[in-house]
Parts: C-alpha cells; structure tokens; sequence
C-alpha cells in the first residue's frame, strides 16, 4: 500500500478517535456537573442566549416540517370566532394573555415565558398554528389541546387567534361580552386505538403523576397504585369486579362509584378512557 494511503488512512483514524474522545470527555464533564448539582433548575434562572436561540429554531423547523401536509379550510365557513374565544378564554389566556388582559401570575412566572400570541398569530401561516395548539410543545409548558378540545373548536381557536393582533381593547372587551354564552367543544370522537396513542392519553391527564403505568417512562411515584398487570385484579378500586366496561366507567367518574376514593374527576371523555382501559387490560410487564 503506497505511504500516502497509510498516512491518510492513519490521518482519518486520529480524527475518528479525537471526535469519539471529545464526545466521552463531553458527556462526563456533562455528568459531573448534573451529579453535583452545580446546574441550577431554578425558574428563576434564564436560559443562555445560545440555548434560548438554538430551541426557537429548532422549533420553528420543527413545527413548519410536521404542519406542512395539513389543509387549511375556509375559516370562514368552518369556523367560529366566538367558540375559539371560548376556547382561548378558557385555556389560553391564563398564559398568553390578550388584548387589555394580562396573564395570571402562572403565565408570568413560567421558564420560557410564554410567547406573545399576538405576534406569534400575525407571522405564522394558520397551519402552523393549528399544528401547535393540536399537539403542543415539548418542554415548554404548551399542552396538546387535541385532547381537549375538538377539531372544529381548534380551528375556531386559529380563526380567533388570527383575528387577535388586529383588535383594540374595545373590541375584545366586546368580543369577550358576546362569547360569554359559548363553549368550548370537546371532542367527541378519537383516531383509531393504538398502544403509543393510548400511553399519550394516560400523559395528557397526567396518569403517570401517581401512577407507575407499564411501558411509559415517567416520574417513580407511588401516590397511587402501580397500573401493571392490571388483567390480573379482581376488583377495581376494592368495589367493582375488574371488566373493560367498569373499567372505563371508573375512569370517567370514579368520585361517583367511590366517594373515598382519592382520585380525582379528571373529565377524562369516553372514547379517552376507553383507550386507556384497553391498554391497561392488555398490557404486560
């Protein structure tokens, strides 16, 4: 072999190595920094400019790539501004505020701020918007409202938001006046079952805060019972023998069948808690 491919060849495993070093040698200053607990998780404590910048752009790509096959309909005709108030005012204002209104003191005091929807609704295209309102976004505090709201009350919610940068305080004032007999439409119907779509029901009402419920990665806790091998139980909370249909029916209101019980009503929908049975019934650990 000629001595320029060796060098080459030589040359190239040098750089693989220092490259695999600098990624070990990254990883274990990273480690020794989060065990000593010298990394501060206060909300207090802002982001580094560069982490803030390289989460928006990552977030901006994101959103664009994954809302880019959604069809927009006429708003005009499928939509509601007075029910995508409702909805707003229900479960967005608290955070983003709107027109004259400030946010409570949890959309104050969150880490990222929450963003001004104003500005966020006069830039982003209605997809986009519809995308993130539907799904949320990770770490950031925005919850996926496909959960709770329907397809039609979310995009009421984007027709509303579209109208919102271009309202004066009067106006919204008059607006909040006329919706105040509007709701916010829950959905009535989910896709299709499948094991990941029900692990993301059990996260979206936070199952996973009390329960230790097999094949989801969350916190250790032992607040309630661990929801493994539930096939095998008897009875469901000491009172009902345990079927699919119980099941579901303790779910949706187990203040209802139990008032001692310590879980709460958490307006889990049917359809939701039917998922959530199926899986709890089927699963293994």
């Amino acid at each position: 072999m000629p001595a320029r491919q060796v060098a080459h060849r030589h040359k190239l495993l040098f750089s693989v190595i220092g490259a695999v070093a600098l990624v070990v040698i990254g990883a274990a200053a990273g480690a020794v920094i989060l065990l000593s607990g010298a990394y501060s998780t206060a909300a207090t404590k802002q982001h580094f400019a560069i982490t803030y910048r390289i989460l928006e752009t990552g977030l901006r790509f994101s959103v664009a790539r994954y809302a880019d096959k959604i069809v927009v309909p006429d708003l005009e005709r499928v939509a509601d501004v007075n029910v995508g108030y409702a909805c707003y005012r229900r479960y967005c204002v608290q955070c983003h505020g709107a027109p004259g209104v400030a946010r409570d003191p949890l959309g104050r005091g969150q880490l990222p701020s929450p963003s001004s929807l104003s500005e966020s609704a006069r830039e982003w295209p209605a997809a986009h918007l519809f995308y993130v309102t539907q799904q949320g976004v990770r770490m950031s505090g925005m919850p996926a409202w496909e959960y709770r709201i329907s397809t039609e009350g979310l995009w009421s919610t984007v027709a509303f938001l579209k109208a919102m940068p271009f309202m004066t305080v009067a106006e919204h004032r008059k607006l909040d006046a006329a919706s105040s007999g509007a709701d916010c439409p829950k959905p009535t119907t989910v896709k299709a079952y499948s094991r990941e779509r029900a692990q993301i029901i059990f996260r979206q009402y936070a199952c996973d805060n009390c329960h230790i419920i097999g094949g989801l990665v969350g916190p250790n806790t032992h607040v309630g019972p661990p929801l493994v091998n539930w096939h095998e139980r008897k009875y469901i909370g000491g009172i009902l023998p345990n079927t699919p249909e119980n099941l579901v029916r303790w779910i949706v209101s187990p203040q209802s069948i139990s008032p001692h019980t310590m879980m709460p009503d958490l307006d889990v929908i049917e359809p939701h808690a039917q998922h959530m049975a199926r899986y709890l019934m089927t699963e293994r650990e």
